[in-house]
């Protein structure tokens, strides 16, 4: 019998699928170079050293999971953070991080 704040199965997927998300270096990369705004592919690609195919594939795993926002304007689509959500997330494991590392070396973990 589940208790009263437990998540069926179904809705842990969707936390599952959340968190798949955020598994991969590069789609951080690329929250983290919107954090200051809206950018094009092209200017990712200039600002991250990605190819234009791997950041337009993970622009779309995110669009797709309604965590970055797209908008047309003239020839150009600009991408931006949809919800802001994923900083708190983020400083959480960065946090963490720092907790963890901090007697080990002096390292500084944030987004």
């Amino acid at each position: 019998m589940k208790e009263k704040n437990q998540l069926d199965r179904d809705a842990l997927e969707l936390v599952a699928a959340m968190f798949k998300i955020f598994s991969d270096a590069s789609r951080l990369e690329i929250l983290q170079a919107l954090k200051d705004g809206p950018s094009n592919v092209s200017e990712l690609v200039d600002q991250l050293g990605m190819t234009q195919a791997n950041v337009s594939k993970h622009l779309r795993i995110m669009y797709e999971a309604k965590i970055v926002s797209r908008k047309k304007e003239g020839t150009a689509v600009f991408y931006a953070i949809s919800d802001d959500f994923v900083f708190p997330l983020c400083e959480m494991v960065c946090q963490k991080l720092n907790d963890d590392h901090q007697s080990q070396a002096e390292l500084e973990f944030a987004i």
